[in-house]
């Protein structure tokens, strides 16, 4: 095996886990491992569009969206480009000017970033009861400074600037609602802004900063201090693992979001940071966090990076010089696909197990991934061969061996895929479909779309049951919290998002977060001049 743990070309792959035959992957043999750091093995350089069929070899890629050092105005505050239909950016790494590196040998190269997509926390640590959603975010004339907050028990004036109508007979009270200063970027690039619930106490992050709320009164408890030579937060990972540990990125300067920063969300304190910047800036990084590392490819390649300490453990290298290549990652998977001209097989896909550093490859395996759109069991999303074939969903075994796969056709076609998650008891997936405000449920062991419902954004699962905010009642007002059986589609109201002013009637513009019997809401206040974080109480 040449160095940087690249199978040599007509070989057998044998990389950490088993061994595959020169076919499409399936496993022979299956070894599980205690959780241990592995050896750095390769450098990834981030995704590109695959050349079409004809262009030259050499030819460069385009940099849609990084920018060369210096200058330029700040990229954060812009929308995301147009996505494919499964809710990534196509990419493909870069042709490298430079031969396979030895192990661990930092080499040059070049970085270019991709708008971020949900991904589902593995089973094992916490389990996908609870889920973040993030939308589109409207933002108004906000409120700038510490957050402003009051008690809403009595549907009286609160922070939102409610007044006092009546509300419905099961309308949610609102525990405590808090004022947020103003975005300054529109949009979700780089996973912002990021409302993560499952945590001891609440905790927001946008391009102002990360802060906590108690969980019983909204005082602002703490605010993740800014590194020396960073300026604004740019992205944020989609949820912490189940140690409550997160990270975020900041401006390293220069408009380069590389500053990478780990915290613990039950303190605010820094656990460690990494000024990542590289020869290339990055825009809008991807950033997932698992239980014993975090995932990004912020700077110059995608890299694993200790939770404890931040020790680099692994990068991952492009095959050849002359590849297209698509990846997507978790805290607990990364899957990538090649097609490399200049290397054999040509088309291969890997599946790294970030909890227990296994590799699994798959050689011809000619479908792109996609993304990842669960982690137990793995299930990832790839595309058509080519432009006239359907994508497809596929699921593997803990040792990596495939198990289902389900052409996107008939039903199945309206999945998309900004929100997605699996839950394990059920092997139901749980996704957006036919629009960003539309759910689906898609048993995996079947292929079959069990239900679909409109206007309804879901947030995890609880006791069997979907919890999800649907779109606005008969009086086209307010929107409610219900609860869906997770394989009838059976629906039942929890209550009613009741604010006088009926502030929060597009589920377009809101964020959203459930735990523990709370759903916290980000949206307008009265006027629609700012932005107003509530807390619904389901258990009154």
């Amino acid at each position: 095996m040449p160095r940087g743990g690249l199978p040599a070309p007509g070989n057998a792959a044998i990389i950490r886990g088993w061994t595959s035959p020169a076919g499409i992957g399936t496993p022979s043999r299956a070894i599980r491992r205690q959780p241990a750091p592995p050896p750095p093995l390769a450098r990834t350089l981030p995704p590109r569009r695959r050349p079409p069929p004809g262009t030259p070899p050499g030819t460069p890629p385009a940099w849609p969206q990084q920018q060369a050092a210096p200058g330029g105005p700040s990229p954060y505050g812009q929308q995301p480009p147009p996505q494919s239909p499964y809710g990534r950016q196509p990419g493909a790494f870069p042709q490298g000017p430079y031969p396979y590196p030895a192990q661990g040998q930092p080499q040059p190269g070049r970085w270019g970033a991709v708008p971020p997509q949900p991904g589902a926390r593995r089973g094992g640590g916490r389990t996908a009861l609870i889920v973040t959603v993030v939308l589109v975010v409207l933002v108004g004339g906000g409120i700038a400074g510490r957050a402003l907050l009051s008690r809403a028990d009595d549907g009286g004036p609160s922070a939102d600037g409610s007044g006092g109508s009546k509300p419905p007979a099961n309308a949610l009270k609102v525990a405590w609602s808090a004022k947020l200063p103003e975005r300054q970027s529109l949009g979700t690039l780089g996973g912002l802004p990021a409302l993560w619930s499952d945590t001891r106490n609440p905790v927001y992050a946008d391009d102002n900063g990360v802060r906590a709320f108690d969980r019983t009164t909204g005082r602002k408890l703490w605010t993740v201090r800014t590194p020396k030579g960073a300026s604004e937060v740019c992205a944020a990972a989609r949820e912490p693992n189940s140690d409550g540990v997160a990270a975020v990125a900041f401006d390293a300067g220069g408009n380069d979001c590389a500053f990478l920063v780990v915290f613990d969300t039950d303190t605010g304190r820094t656990l460690w940071s990494k000024n990542l910047a590289g020869d290339y800036k990055t825009t809008a990084p991807r950033i997932a966090v698992g239980e014993r590392a975090v995932v990004t490819d912020m700077g110059d390649g995608l890299a694993e990076y200790a939770i404890s300490g931040g020790r680099k453990l692994f990068t991952q290298y492009a095959r050849g010089q002359d590849c297209g290549d698509e990846a997507d990652w978790t805290g607990a998977h990364l899957a990538v696909s090649s097609s490399c001209s200049d290397a054999s097989p040509e088309n291969e896909l890997t599946i790294r197990d970030e909890e227990f550093g296994d590799t699994w490859t798959y050689p011809k395996e000619q479908r792109d991934v996609s993304l990842i759109a669960g982690d137990n069991p793995l299930t990832v999303v790839f595309e058509g061969k080519d432009d006239d074939s359907p994508g497809s969903l596929q699921t593997y075994s803990d040792e990596g061996k495939p198990k289902k796969s389900f052409p996107l056709t008939g039903n199945l076609s309206n999945l998309e895929f900004s929100t997605a998650f699996v839950d394990s008891d059920s092997s139901v997936m749980i996704s957006s479909y036919d629009s960003t405000t539309g759910t689906g449920a898609t048993d995996l062991r079947t292929g079959t779309l069990l239900w679909s419902k409109d206007d309804a954004v879901a947030l995890g699962v609880d006791d069997g049951n979907v919890i999800a905010v649907t779109g606005p009642g008969a009086d086209g007002r307010d929107p409610s919290l219900v609860s869906i059986g997770i394989r009838d589609g059976q629906e039942h109201v929890i209550g009613v998002l009741y604010t006088s002013d009926h502030a929060l009637g597009v589920l377009g513009g809101l964020d959203l977060s459930w735990s523990g019997g709370t759903l916290y809401v980000i949206g307008d206040n009265a006027t629609h001049s700012g932005r107003v974080l509530r807390a619904f109480d389901s258990e009154q």
